[in-house]
């Protein structure tokens, strides 16, 4: 079983697709690494053990071979965001508020 050390923003999907090459294979990951819950963030400091065989084999090779690692997580700017200037406030017409 090898390891791999987690990028920033990198989510628990966003490494079963890397690994695996589907989110089908997030529980494989979480009972791996002893882990059982699915919102806990991944730190990059701590590594996690890979082992099984992908699922998806050319989605796999897709990502090794142009070196792309996805990374959804938002980051803590971006939740920032998200949670204060949103909604209607902060709409523009025309722009993001769409009038038909």
């Amino acid at each position: 079983m090898e390891t791999i050390k987690p990028q920033e923003n990198q989510n628990i999907f966003d490494l079963s697709l890397q690994e695996y090459g589907s989110i089908e294979k997030v529980f494989d990951i979480l009972e791996d690494n002893d882990k059982f819950n699915i919102t806990e963030d991944i730190s990059v400091y701590n590594d996690l053990k890979i082992g099984r065989e992908a699922f998806k084999k050319d989605i796999v090779e897709y990502y090794n071979s142009r070196n792309l690692k996805p990374a959804t997580a938002l980051t803590e700017e971006e939740e920032f965001l998200l949670d204060n200037f949103s909604g209607i406030d902060y709409m523009i017409i025309e722009d993001d508020f769409i009038i038909y």
